[in-house]
């Protein structure tokens, strides 16, 4: 029964289920009134109140007015003259408070949780959201010509708004029994996660290409941003997808059985191999690299959510439904989008 205090705990409500059955109020008075003072020893009031707080400031939903408004404004000083700093700084500012309440928000999950950031599919996202407004936000403290900032902010609103969809009416959950380990959660799964954001940042600077490509504009100077990012996404999925492997072989007892989320991490460090190995050879060009690496938006998605869909694997604990229309919409416009810019972008060079 564990600790003596926790077995004094479970000898309390022992006591109080033997007064029930045989219908002895006084026994059932004093055996409640026992493991009401005795509860107090196995709560923290402190979480109690951080958790209290924080379902009444809703910090995401914050985050993410803040994040809106840092587009909106950087929205406003792109179409004005550049001489405009104000602009852009109070468009940095906002997105730099936004990052900061996003963050504090994460924190206050891992504390009242007592896990890491990351158990859940809603959890996944926000993480995700804050990877990439941290590489937004690092890119502009480079280059501090806005498309950092952008990057940043536009990521964080819209993988926010995202989240929304999958939250429940209470996202502080307890894990299901094989997600119950603090280890694997901050080894493979934030690995995993991590990738996610490098990849959703390189696809989002690759389509940034495409589309300056196809305006009839040079973009050269965003080829080695990408083929860094894209060498980042895949160190942090590769390893991720590794551990994973582990973890798998300690909880059912094999390294690898072709599930569907396993193949859809797979996935994901396959595509990444293929379009940097086959630039690294000669055997594709910059603007078709960079198609490859928008397109590394499809696969995220579809390893993220689309296995979830199939309700096949031992990774039943993500199973979902609802979103196989919203997917396939995003995926076909994806891929007309990205099919699109890089046609025109030919078109304009030949």
């Amino acid at each position: 029964q564990g600790a003596p205090a926790t077995a004094e705990y479970f000898a309390g409500w022992e006591a109080a289920a033997q007064a029930y059955n045989s219908g002895n109020g006084g026994a059932w008075n004093t055996a409640t009134a026992n493991l009401r003072a005795q509860s107090d020893k196995f709560t923290d009031s402190g979480k109690v109140e951080l958790e209290l707080a924080y379902n009444a400031l809703h910090p995401l939903n914050l985050a993410l007015a803040f994040y809106l408004l840092s587009s909106l404004v950087f929205a406003v000083h792109a179409m004005r003259d550049s001489g405009a700093s104000w602009l852009y700084r109070t468009s940095a500012a906002l997105l730099a408070a936004g990052a900061v309440t996003h963050t504090a928000a994460i924190l206050m999950r891992v504390e009242i949780l007592s896990r890491p950031p990351v158990g859940t599919l809603y959890e996944s996202i926000i993480f995700v959201a804050l990877v990439c407004v941290l590489i937004g936000a690092g890119w502009e403290a480079r280059k501090k010509n806005g498309s950092g900032l952008l990057l940043a902010a536009v990521s964080g609103m819209v993988l926010l708004c995202c989240a929304m969809g999958f939250a429940s009416e209470d996202t502080l959950q307890v894990l299901v029994a094989v997600l119950n380990t603090n280890f694997w959660l901050a080894t493979h799964v934030l690995c995993i996660t991590m990738g996610y954001g490098w990849c959703i940042a390189a696809s989002m600077v690759a389509h940034a290409y495409l589309y300056e490509r196809a305006k009839g504009r040079s973009a050269d100077t965003l080829f080695a941003p990408v083929k860094i990012l894209s060498l980042i996404a895949l160190l942090f999925t590769a390893v991720g997808t590794i551990l994973g492997g582990i973890w798998a072989d300690q909880s059912w007892g094999r390294f690898w059985g072709w599930d569907p989320k396993e193949n859809g991490a797979l996935l994901i460090v396959l595509w990444l191999v293929w379009i940097l190995h086959a630039r690294i050879a000669g055997q594709i060009g910059r603007p078709l690299f960079m198609a490859g690496m928008a397109a590394v938006s499809v696969i995220v998605a579809l390893a993220w959510f689309g296995v979830n869909l199939l309700s096949v694997g031992l990774h039943s604990y993500g199973f979902i439904d609802g979103i196989a229309l919203g997917l396939s919409l995003f995926c076909a416009a994806e891929a007309a989008l990205i099919g699109g810019l890089y046609y025109l972008g030919r078109k304009r060079a030949a």
